[in-house]
């Protein structure tokens, strides 16, 4: 029985591993989310405005690694907006929200993938 498991769990994997590399190759057309955004303390006004932006296929827009500029030895209230907006973007949305989100995208690659065959 445990060698039926063990190879179950080896074609899992090699599926998995065919979706993960599927997904990676088509990106959502229209998708604006990033894989890196600055965050600078002296102008937290531009995180803003990218962090409210919304992306038309996920709906909540994916910022990628954030890159946090702090400049030492100025503590302003640029900066405490900063955190908080690094904060509430981290927070992100509910649960249920992130979910709809990830169905959404699966959706539309599975109905691009049935309009090419």
């Amino acid at each position: 029985m445990s060698g039926k498991l063990l190879g179950l769990q080896r074609r899992l994997i090699k599926v998995e591993r065919i979706l993960t590399d599927f997904a990676k190759m088509r990106e959502p057309v229209g998708c604006n989310c990033r894989e890196s955004t600055v965050a600078d303390e002296g102008n937290p006004d531009e995180f803003e405005t990218e962090m409210n932006r919304r992306c038309p296929v996920h709906f909540f827009r994916r910022l990628g690694m954030i890159v946090h500029v702090q400049h030492i030895g100025r503590a302003s209230a640029e900066s405490a907006k900063l955190d908080a907006l690094l904060k509430t973007y981290r927070a992100g949305q509910s649960p249920k929200e992130r979910r709809l989100s990830r169905l959404r995208q699966v959706g539309l690659e599975l109905k691009h993938r049935a309009e090419e065959s």
